[in-house]
């Protein structure tokens, strides 16, 4: 798994230069108003890309994404399907991404101003829960509310079904030794980064060190 700040990834020449997407992928860019969002598409596939060409020994010239029927991001060597499993995430300034060769969903969350926690803690999570996190303050209210949010969108990103309310309250995570976890989540950032694999990790991450990790097992949903 790679964290890096999206300012980090290293995208040639952002504003201007797209030679090095594929169509369909230049395609989805233009459609995308936000330059916010532009920014984290062009850096996710661009570290998509570099990810997969360490791991492969390859030129990432030689490296393509495009979409499985789910909407999961796929990967492909001069224009044939790898069998990897990738996934991306971005929050505010951060870029996350994984790769495995069995199916891996990954996603990171941090706090954001305004935002109706307790409205979408009843929409997502649990009532145990929601109930538990109206009774928690300040930062580790936010800390506590990202960390369930990315466990839930990192057990659908792994499985491709997306994440609806009625099967998110049903996906329940239950702390465990990490030894014994499908999914790792750290604290980061007064939020959280989380990844749904089953098998070990391996991370990297640019700019400070990580919080310990925490394992954890899905009861129900997605899991």
């Amino acid at each position: 798994m790679l964290l890096r700040p999206l300012a980090d990834a290293g995208v040639p020449d952002e504003g201007t230069d797209h030679s090095w997407l594929t169509e369909a992928e230049a395609s989805r860019l233009r459609g995308m108003r936000s330059a916010a969002r532009r920014r984290s598409f062009l850096a996710g596939h661009w570290m998509a890309r570099a990810l997969a060409a360490d791991w492969l020994q390859v030129d990432p010239a030689r490296l393509a994404l495009s979409t499985f029927a789910d909407g999961r991001p796929a990967l492909q060597l001069d224009g044939a399907p790898l069998p990897l499993s990738l996934s991306i995430a971005h929050s505010g300034a951060w870029l996350a991404l994984a790769l495995g060769e069995v199916a891996v969903g990954v996603d990171v969350e941090l706090p954001r101003r305004g935002r109706d926690l307790d409205g979408l803690a009843r929409m997502a999570f649990s009532a145990p829960e929601a109930n538990a996190l109206e009774q928690l303050d300040g930062t580790r209210r936010a800390t506590t509310f990202c960390e369930l949010w990315t466990l839930r969108e990192a057990c659908v990103k792994r499985s491709g079904e997306g994440l609806r309310p009625r099967q998110a309250r049903g996906i329940v995570p239950q702390a465990c030794a990490v030894e014994d976890s499908e999914a790792t989540s750290w604290a980061f950032h007064g939020g959280a980064v989380a990844l749904a694999t089953g098998v070990g990790v391996r991370l990297e991450f640019s700019g400070e060190p990580v919080a310990a990790p925490q394992g954890w097992r899905y009861r129900g949903g997605a899991a």
